[in-house]
């Protein structure tokens, strides 16, 4: 079914599977933001004294934090963009996920804070909710402030990220 959306050059250039992005380009966040060290890459962590950065988890001084998604549907569309995000989480939320990976319960639903900053939509420090589903896959953050996004809100927060420069998606 068609939208309105696909009257849009900007849309189309983006969703086109023969171009060169094919669909929504995902975002994923290599560290909390106020993480002060080297980026991890492709290692499997980073140790910096006590500061550790691991693919999902991230101790940072007294602070602890994972790696959540956030899914940001697209208005007018099917799609969704999904971000790889970072929350500050309090010890305990921590702690208890930590155990969940080595085979405990699935811990409870809580507030987080998020550690990237996703503006226009969501500054870092802006508050989410972190659910763990059935604890089988990453946690996915809940934001009040970004529950969809416009396309003009999707071409900004790739260019804020260095995603994807607006001027790539002019169109021909």
């Amino acid at each position: 079914m068609a939208s309105l959306l696909d009257l849009d050059p900007r849309w189309r250039a983006l969703m086109d599977p023969d171009g060169p992005f094919g669909g929504l380009i995902d975002i994923g966040f290599d560290h909390p933001s106020d993480w002060p060290h080297e980026a991890r890459g492709e290692a499997p962590f980073v140790k910096a004294g006590d500061d550790q950065l691991a693919s999902e988890l991230c101790r940072l001084d007294d602070r602890r934090f994972l790696r959540a998604t956030l899914a940001l549907p697209v208005r007018g569309s099917e799609e969704a963009l999904m971000v790889a995000l970072w929350v500050e989480v309090p010890h305990a939320v921590f702690y208890a996920y930590l155990d969940l990976l080595d085979g405990g319960a699935v811990p409870d639903t809580t507030p987080a804070t998020l550690a990237n900053d996703l503006s226009p939509l969501a500054v870092q420090g802006s508050q989410v909710t972190l659910g763990f589903g059935d604890g089988t896959a990453r946690p996915e953050a809940i934001s009040a402030e970004a529950k969809d996004i416009s396309l003009d809100q999707l071409i900004d927060l790739y260019e804020a990220t260095g995603t994807l420069e607006r001027s790539a998606l002019k169109s021909s």
